[in-house]
This record gives structure tokens, sequence and C-alpha cells, in this order.
């Protein structure tokens, strides 16, 4: 037989009797006598993930948080999306999308004509975490709470002896959702620069600092020692530093990004040449510290002849990262096409400085 029910109704019917089967097994179901209990319900059977569960007293007051947080604590525990909205009593609850890379939690404004102008919504329940006076107030509470969620996460899935040093690695990334992983086995040889989400992160650092590594800070990039498998006996020890950084919302393309050096068209039009002949760009995102930058991705690097003062006529152009040296043997190629005089630097494979075509 087969049900004329739209598939939303049948998503919305369906979890609530998962959810239900689940409270059941630890707490009274709310019955027609009046009886205290829970009660499962859609919020908007339109979007069947808009589930809220409701502990009912007959009125009284007393008692309902208690069960609210065992409610929230029970459905967490396997693996569910809760969110407690601020002011109320329920308990949003959702399957975890197939999807959970990116940000869980919104700040995005208020459609109401009262309160704050700015609301956090949790975009797995669509419920309301909540409210901040500003865009950036509202931000760093989505930040805060991406930090919970991600802990929380982290400790879901690693030994109860890993759970300490989460905390103190949650405290040294800080903020971030999305990371980058290097390895660097010698000065000159970068590994690939792999990108993470924020639990992977957390659960590395934290084995780093059970270990009983070094784990040290350098601006925003948090690394340490790792010895190299199956040399471990070595004399002396052979390591390699790890290192984690959180991904830049604006990186800086093309050039160093420091605010020391100036750029003017001669090197906007350089990289604007470059790109367009098909090679690729060095990224830059973080400062981590004494002047450097976490290299986001390897390419070419433009900057002035004399960074600090623009008058002196030409440009270097420079790779970054050792995946870029086979690309940097086409930039004479490609600036000499377009009128540029090129000349290599005798001193430095791969280094050229260049000049503009006059006028």
């Amino acid at each position: 037989m087969t049900s004329n029910l739209p598939r939303t109704v049948f998503r919305s019917v369906e979890l609530t009797a998962r959810v239900t089967t689940l409270l059941a097994r630890t707490l009274p179901e709310c019955g027609p006598g009046g009886q205290d209990g829970f009660r499962v319900t859609s919020h908007d059977y339109q979007e069947p993930r808009r589930m809220f569960v409701r502990w009912y007293d007959d009125g009284r007051k007393d008692g309902v948080e208690q069960y609210r947080a065992q409610i929230a604590d029970t459905l967490a525990r396997e693996g569910y999306a809760v969110t407690l909205p601020p002011g109320c009593w329920d308990v949003y609850v959702a399957d975890r999308p197939v999807n959970t890379s990116g940000p869980r939690y919104a700040p995005i404004p208020s459609d109401l004509p009262f309160g704050d102008p700015w609301v956090v919504v949790d975009q797995w329940t669509r419920a309301e975490v909540t409210t901040a006076a500003t865009e950036e107030e509202a931000k760093a509470a989505a930040m805060r709470a991406e930090r919970r969620h991600a802990l929380t996460d982290a400790r879901m899935v690693t030994a109860p002896e890993l759970h300490d040093h989460l905390v103190r690695a949650d405290e040294l990334l800080g903020d971030g959702l999305t990371w980058l992983r290097r390895e660097v086995h010698a000065v000159t040889r970068y590994g690939a620069i792999v990108r993470r989400e924020r639990i992977d992160a957390l659960v590395q650092v934290a084995n780093a600092l059970r270990a009983g590594r070094a784990v040290t800070e350098v601006g925003r990039m948090v690394a340490w020692a790792e010895p190299v498998p199956m040399l471990t006996r070595a004399h002396p020890p052979l390591t390699y530093d790890v290192q984690w950084v959180p991904k830049s919302a604006a990186p800086a393309v093309g050039y160093f990004p420091s605010p020391a050096w100036q750029r003017g068209p001669a090197e906007n039009a350089a990289i604007t040449l470059l790109i367009e002949g098909g090679l690729q760009p060095v990224v830059y995102g973080e400062s981590v510290g004494d002047g450097a930058w976490m290299c986001e991705q390897n390419g070419f690097m433009v900057s002035a002849a004399d960074p600090t003062n623009l008058s002196v006529p030409g440009i270097h152009v420079d790779a970054i990262g050792q995946s870029a040296h086979e690309q940097q043997e086409r930039v004479p190629e490609v600036l000499r096409g377009a009128g540029w005089r090129v000349e290599g630097d005798r001193g430095w494979a791969g280094a050229w400085t260049a000049f503009p075509p006059a006028g």
C-alpha cells in the first residue's frame, strides 16, 4: 500500500518516532491524563528538521530546567543536532546533515521589529542560539558556538584520557573554523598544505600535548616537532615540524603582504600578466609572527625592486614554495611576450628582475 502523505510529513513522523523512542528509555511521555512528561512536536511540517521537545509538568516550573538539560544531553550523545534557544524551555532537535563541512552557526539580521538587530542561528536545527546588538558581536558569538561544537564533537570521538588535552588544544588554537596543516622536514622541504576542519586540528594538537611534545605558538601558528616514523631511535633523534594555522578570510595574493611593502601599477600589471599566462600566484594568509606569513598556496611573488620606494624602477618575481620552481621558468617568456625586459638573478635560481615597457 502506497502512502499519500507528502515526503516532508513522512520525514517528520519518522524523526518524531525515533526521538520519542530514544527519550522514552529514561523519561516518561506526557499522556492525556496530564502527568509530567515529554512530547516531541514538529515546528513546521514543511521543514521536517524543525522539531522540538517540550517537558510538560502540569503548570509547575520546578524541575523543567533539569529535564531540559537531560533531554538535550541524551539527544546530543546519540548524535543528534541539538539547540537550546534562549528564553524558552524547548529543546530543538534535528538529524545531523550529511555534509557537516562549513559553519554550523550563522549571524543574520533579525527580521523582528523589536529586540536586538542581530541573531545567531543554528543552521542545522533552524533555531536561534542568541542575539547581538552589532554584526561584530554576532560574528564573535557564532565563532564561540562553533568552538563549543567542535570541542564537543572531539570529545565524542576520542578516549576520556584525551579530554583535558582537548581543552588546552582549544585554548592554543583560538578562533578559526578551517585550518591549514603543513609539514616541514627541512628549511627548504615544505610538505603539501592540507586544508582540514577544526576538529582535526583539535585532536592532533591534543595528541601532541598528551605525548609530552613542546607545542609552541608563533603568531597564529601552532607547531611542534614530531619524530620521523621508523627512525625514532636515531641519534640525534630525527624530527619534522608539524604546523597548524587558521585559514585567512582575506588572503593576500601575488605579493608579500607586509604593510611596509608598497604595491604600485608595475606590480599589479606583472601579477595580471603572469596569471593570464597560466602561472599560479602565491597566496599568503595569517601572520605567524616576526614578519612571516603562512603560505596558503605556493606560487610566484611579485614585489617592487625597492618595496618602500616605488620610484625605483623594476620589480622582482620570486618563487615561493618548492612546487613553484617549475612554473617559475616561464616567467621570462610571459613577461617578454608583453614587452617587458627580464633579467635573471645569478645568486638565486628562479628569481627574476623585470622592467615594464617604456611609456
